[in-house]
């Protein structure tokens, strides 16, 4: 009986009789009906947690109409995920992120399913977030050109010191040691550069001639990866260290100053200053301890040292682009000769700070801050109150804006971010740079769900930040009497809308931003009244927060003019403001074939989509920009609106850092045109007026604000 239920499901016999009135006379024709063939497979597009499936219908429906098309999604030994249409394409629901899918489409009709079509592969989004600083400089680097010795220094150039006139595999380099030592520093070591050699190899061979006096012809020897670090002579033994000139550091610490022969190949030194500093005010002094007459550098044996007879010493400019790029100061701006201002100290024990943050956090969201950065376990616990969040906001009429995948990522991104260059006045080389990030979600007085993405962080980046290289940085106190080339750590508690809160149609829509740009400035840049638009009407502070943990600011900065056109940015976008403080970033430092940056080349490579680099304070992700050479087969490339968004694939409303070419701010001439790079334009498309305490500072602390998941009574 199965034997011939199954023939009959597969063919029918079907008698069509000529003429009617019995069959005597008359003949019949037999048609026989089968399933489908197979459907000829198209491409696969990847969304989040989704991908749709194009095909084409098969040559033979069977004789019967085709009533559904299934596309099967396999991963693994895992069951197949399904989706079905009338017609091409297919969505099909539920897929995981990140994994690879081999997809097929089958035809049905009244007889059965025929046979699937060739499979195709698809990764459904998955968030990409940029590799750190501490992972990116551990990828190999290789030189454009083989490098060739100097005769000539310049003031503020990098090179690298080789005992070597002509550079190979072998050829020794001074180098700041890995090992820090409060009371000593870190050593003046050598290393060669082999043919896979890292950018860490490169950088930490890598050496700032600073003149100093001003126009004498001797320079300072800065570290360029630990730029608070100058090469010091230690008086007991002449031996040669890198020690800290510029932060909290030893009283007895200072620098030697050097002039370059370049026809005896010799480093001379000049004199040595001491280094000191007012432990009230911060203030540094540099006095003038000693001068010398007949010392030069001297190696030997791995050592450095000063010596009456010197070593034959060669210039090597760096092959690493560490300048400040023509983009980030298109009017050349001269380099200003103020001094620094003081350094700040805002975290006198991060321990203690840390702790304080630990134990002020609630029970509901308290194992999420069980451990400071990375850690498996608040990763898990994390997890799980995102799954969490998810339902009961589903269930209390809203949504999330994004996936929590995406969420996921990113607070995993900035966890793993610690300190690599000893570049902040009171920063630890190691330390984390975010030690928390935890999820919560408080209920309003109408019963209203609004869940947070929190984040305690310092405010800096853990690379180089060069802020020694700004051209015209801001002033501080007194302006023109000193300028801000030091970073200090900050005490941030980010708090990032998860609820979808819908966006604005125009900037003015966001009620709440009564203090911005625009009304800060009376709507004038001094030479003509603006617009309010995504660039006018922002922020008049930080607006965002980026994967490494600083912080963003509009583009334009409070005189109305994009921040770059005044030279105050470093080559990463970025500067500390008046009075001193922690980095932020008015511009994108993104540069093709630079791999230090916030995000790299590398970063892009497997991915469907740019990675995530940041979030606005409205809730809305930041993703890196589209390369316009490589990037035209991504998900939603080439439509940005005008701030800076777009929404495609399934991933909801988005920014992009992006290029805006041939602009001119208002009432300047033509000679102010430039590119500027954007990271965010500045105004909040998504709409504010819904979330709690946006931007208040009286509710800006755990003891004041419940949705921060501190222990405030709601």
């Amino acid at each position: 009986m199965k034997h011939f239920f199954q023939s009959a499901l597969t063919a029918l016999s079907l008698c069509v009789l000529a003429a009617c009135g019995g069959g005597g006379g008359g003949s019949t024709t037999t048609v026989t009906t089968t399933v489908p063939g197979a459907p000829t497979i198209g491409a696969a597009t990847a969304a989040s947690g989704q991908a749709s499936i194009a095909f084409s219908a098969p040559s033979s429906n069977g004789g019967a109409d085709i009533t559904a098309y299934t596309a099967s999604c396999v991963t693994g030994a895992v069951a197949a995920v399904t989706g079905t249409a009338s017609t091409t394409p297919i969505t099909v629901l539920g897929l995981t992120n990140g994994s690879v899918y081999a997809c097929t489409v089958t035809a049905t009709n009244s007889v059965g399913t025929g046979a699937a079509s060739a499979s195709v592969s698809v990764t459904p989004l998955s968030y990409a977030t940029p590799a750190n600083f501490a992972t990116a400089i551990t990828r190999t680097f290789t030189p454009s050109a083989t490098l060739t010795s100097t005769s000539t220094v310049t003031n503020r150039a990098r090179y690298m010191v080789s005992g070597a006139a002509t550079a190979s595999t072998s050829s020794n380099y001074l180098s700041i040691g890995d090992t820090y030592s409060a009371s000593t520093g870190y050593s003046a070591t050598s290393g060669t550069l082999s043919s896979t050699a890292s950018y860490n190899d490169y950088l930490t061979k890598t050496i700032q001639l600073v003149e100093y006096p001003s126009s004498s012809g001797y320079y300072r020897l800065d570290s360029h990866l630990h730029p608070n670090n100058s090469i010091d002579v230690d008086p007991a033994d002449s031996k040669l260290k890198f020690r800290n000139n510029f932060g909290k550091a030893a009283t007895t610490y200072g620098f030697v100053t050097f002039s370059y022969d370049a026809s005896t190949h010799r480093l001379k030194a000049q004199s040595r200053y001491t280094y000191s500093y007012d432990s009230t005010t911060y203030a540094a002094t540099y006095t003038l301890a000693s001068t010398y007459s007949d010392k030069y550098v001297s190696y030997s044996g791995g050592v450095y040292s000063l010596a009456s007879t010197g070593t034959d010493l060669y210039l090597y400019a760096t092959p690493l682009n560490l300048g400040i790029p023509t983009f980030m100061d298109p009017m050349a701006t001269s380099f200003v000769t103020q001094g620094a201002a003081s350094f700040l100290n805002k975290v006198s024990s991060t321990s203690a700070y840390e702790a304080q943050i630990a134990t002020g956090v609630n029970s509901t969201y308290s194992n999420q801050v069980s451990a400071a950065g990375a850690n498996t376990t608040t990763k898990a616990n994390a997890a799980a109150r995102l799954a969490l969040i998810k339902t009961a906001v589903e269930g209390n009429s809203g949504t999330l804006r994004y996936a929590p995948a995406l969420y996921a990522a990113f607070r995993d991104a900035l966890l793993a971010n610690t300190l690599v260059s000893d570049a902040i006045s009171d920063g630890t080389p190691g330390q984390n740079l975010v030690p928390y990030v935890y999820f919560t979600n408080e209920m309003d007085s109408s019963g209203v769900y609004h869940p947070f993405m929190v984040v305690v962080n310092y405010g800096n980046q853990a690379s180089p930040n060069g802020l020694k290289d700004v051209p015209s940085p801001p002033c501080s106190g007194a302006c023109g009497t000193a300028v801000t080339r030091f970073s200090n750590l900050e005490k941030y508690i980010t708090m990032i809308p998860m609820r979808n809160y819908g966006q604005v149609s125009d900037v003015t829509d966001n009620a709440t931003l009564t203090t911005n740009l625009w009304s800060d400035a009376s709507g004038s840049n001094g030479l003509a009244v603006l617009t309010k638009n995504a660039y006018t009407y922002a922020d008049i502070a930080d607006n965002g927060l980026l994967i490494d943990g600083s912080v963003m600011f509009p583009a334009f900065n409070n005189t109305l003019v994009p921040s770059h056109l005044r030279g105050e940015l470093s080559a990463s976008g970025c500067h500390v403001g008046q009075g001193g403080g922690g980095p932020h970033c008015h511009a994108d430092g993104y540069q093709s074939g630079q791999g230090l940056g916030l995000y790299n080349d590398n970063d892009y490579s497997g991915n469907t989509h740019p990675p995530v680099i940041g979030f606005g304070y409205d809730g809305i992700a930041l993703f890196a920009q589209y390369r316009s050479t490589t990037d035209s087969a991504m998900l939603g490339y080439g439509t940005l609106d005008s701030f800076g968004g777009h929404n495609h694939d399934a991933i909801g409303y988005h920014y992009h850092a992006h290029t805006v070419a041939d602009y001119t701010p208002d009432g300047y001439s033509t000679s102010y045109k430039s590119t500027i790079h954007v990271l965010m334009k500045g105004a909040y498309i998504g709409r504010i007026d819904s979330v709690p305490y946006f931007r208040n500072r009286t509710y800006n602390s755990l003891t004041t604000n419940k949705y921060m998941g501190g222990t405030v009574s709601p």
